[in-house]
């Protein structure tokens, strides 16, 4: 089953660094955007069975690039949030 979600991120904008940090990273797979007003990693075409395993897996390539993820943008994901925030 494909998945859509949005990796928030604390970045002021995208740089060709930063897209190439992301591209090398894995997510060739996805699109750069705003969200909000906030850069965003939209993530809508990874086959999954397990939505958070694929989730935390996207923030944690996120990370590997040099990219602070500060939110995750899907309902069934709320829980992975309050991690983000510190607030779990």
């Amino acid at each position: 089953m494909q998945q859509e979600f949005r990796l928030i991120l604390e970045l002021d904008d995208f740089t060709e660094a930063v897209a190439d940090s992301l591209f090398e990273a894995g997510f060739d797979d996805a699109h750069l955007a705003k969200s909000g007003g906030f850069p965003c990693i939209i993530v809508d075409d990874r086959d999954t069975t397990d939505l958070e395993t694929t989730v935390r897996q996207a923030v944690s390539d996120a990370q590997r690039a040099g990219v602070r993820v500060v939110r995750v943008e899907i309902p069934a994901v709320d829980h992975i949030n309050a991690e983000l925030a510190g607030t779990a």
